[in-house]
């Protein structure tokens, strides 16, 4: 009898974990797809973009390296519409972050050229999130 009331409390405890753990990591980023040294302007060296799908839009973390320093870019969107972008410098001279105007053309024009690097199948997990 001790037997089975152990082995049940195992198992009632197993499956209680299980599931916290699983509800937990539902709402983690996911990494869905990267690439390191994309072409871009102005040209950086050893660049990495990546494209991290969250809870409730996606991202496009984008990471240059300058001779000075380096700035990181953080496009957020949802349904191929760009909700917020932003940059943070990194620089020998100053570190600095800049908030980019998400109407903007230039920086719409940006953002999609980032887009583009990435595989559809992957961008289309970011609809209807």
């Amino acid at each position: 009898m001790k037997i089975q009331t152990l082995v049940i409390s195992t198992l009632t405890c197993l499956t209680l974990t299980a599931c916290s753990t699983t509800l937990t990591n539902l709402n983690a980023p996911v990494l869905l797809e990267q690439h390191k040294n994309i072409a871009v302007e102005p040209e950086t060296q050893h660049n990495l973009a990546r494209l991290i799908k969250q809870k409730d839009n996606c991202l496009i973390e984008f990471t240059g390296n300058f001779a000075t320093g380096k700035a990181t870019e953080y496009w957020l969107f949802k349904n191929d519409q760009l909700i917020s972008a932003f940059t943070r410098v990194d620089a020998q001279v100053e570190d600095q972050s800049i908030v980019f105007d998400p109407k903007d053309p230039e920086k719409i024009k940006n953002f999609n050229a980032l887009k583009n690097n990435f595989k559809a199948s992957n961008l289309k997990q970011c609809e209807n999130i």
